[in-house]
C-alpha cells in the first residue's frame, strides 16, 4: 500500500513537471530557438564530448574495484547542464544528462536488477530540495524498466570536496554512509547512480557498504566524469 502510494506521488510530480516544461522552444543553455523536440540545440550538443573509457574504481592497496561509467565528460554543455540540474533545478537538464547517461548503459550492455543513488544527508537535502542523484535515477528507471530503491543513508555531513586534495576527499567521504535494511539486494546486481565522478570516493564508499550487505555485482553510472 505504501509503495503504491509513493508511486502515485511521484507520478504526480512528473506530470506536474510535464506541464510547467511543456512548449518551452529555446534551448536550455544559450536560448536559441530549437527546431526539434531536445531540450538543447545543436551547438550546444557539439561540445558535449561522450565518454567511452571505463573507469575502475578502487581502495588504496587495490584489493577490491568497482566499475564505472559516465554519460559524457565534466566539461563544456554538459558541465553547464550539471550546474544547473544541481543548483538552479534545472530539471529539463536532468532529462537530457539521464539521455547519455541511458546512451552509455545500452553501449555498455549494462545489467542490472536495481537502480539505486547516492544519498544526502537530511540537512543538505531540505537546503536544495532533491536529490539530483535521485531524479537522474528515476528518469532512468522509466527507460530501462528497472525499479529504483532507497537502500542507501549518508549519516554524517562532509566538507565541499572542493579544494581538497585526493587523499583529503577519500578521507572526508570514508564513513559517510550506512545501509539500510533491504533484503531485496541480496545477491543482487545494483546500478549506483550520481551526477559527477571525479576522485571517485563517494561511489566507492557507497559501492563498498552495498557489497558488504550482500549485493553481487555493483557497477556506478554518472552523468558526467571530471578529467582530473
Amino acid at each position: 500500500m505504501e509503495y503504491g502510494i509513493i508511486e502515485s506521488l511521484k507520478n504526480l510530480k512528473d506530470c506536474i513537471l510535464s506541464v510547467i516544461y511543456s512548449g518551452n522552444e529555446n534551448c536550455i543553455l544559450c536560448n536559441n530557438e530549437l527546431y526539434s523536440d531536445k531540450y538543447i540545440c545543436d551547438y550546444c550538443m557539439k561540445s558535449i564530448m561522450i565518454c567511452r573509457d571505463k573507469t575502475e574504481i578502487g581502495n588504496v592497496n587495490g584489493t577490491l574495484k568497482f566499475d564505472c561509467y559516465s554519460g559524457a565528460y565534466y566539461s563544456g554543455s554538459m558541465m553547464e547542464l550539471i550546474v544547473k540540474l544541481k543548483y538552479k533545478s534545472s530539471f529539463r537538464s536532468g532529462h537530457v544528462i539521464a539521455d547519455y547517461m541511458y546512451n552509455s548503459i545500452k553501449a555498455n550492455k549494462l545489467e542490472f536488477d536495481f537502480i539505486t543513488y547516492v544519498p544526502m544527508t537530511k540537512k543538505d537535502f531540505k537546503r536544495r530540495g532533491f536529490n539530483q542523484g535521485e531524479y537522474l535515477a528515476n528518469i532512468l528507471k522509466e527507460y530501462t524498466k528497472k525499479p529504483v530503491i532507497s537502500c542507501l543513508s549518508k549519516i554524517k555531513s562532509t566538507k565541499d570536496q572542493i579544494g581538497l586534495s585526493k587523499r583529503e576527499r577519500w578521507e572526508n567521504i570514508k564513513g559517510s554512509f550506512r545501509f539500510k535494511n533491504i533484503s531485496l539486494i541480496k545477491n543482487k546486481n545494483v546500478l549506483i547512480v550520481d551526477d559527477v565522478l571525479t576522485t571517485g570516493a563517494t561511489a566507492f564508499y557507497c559501492a563498498l557498504e552495498l557489497k558488504n550487505n550482500g549485493a553481487n555485482k555493483i557497477t556506478i553510472l554518472t552523468g558526467a566524469k571530471s578529467r582530473v
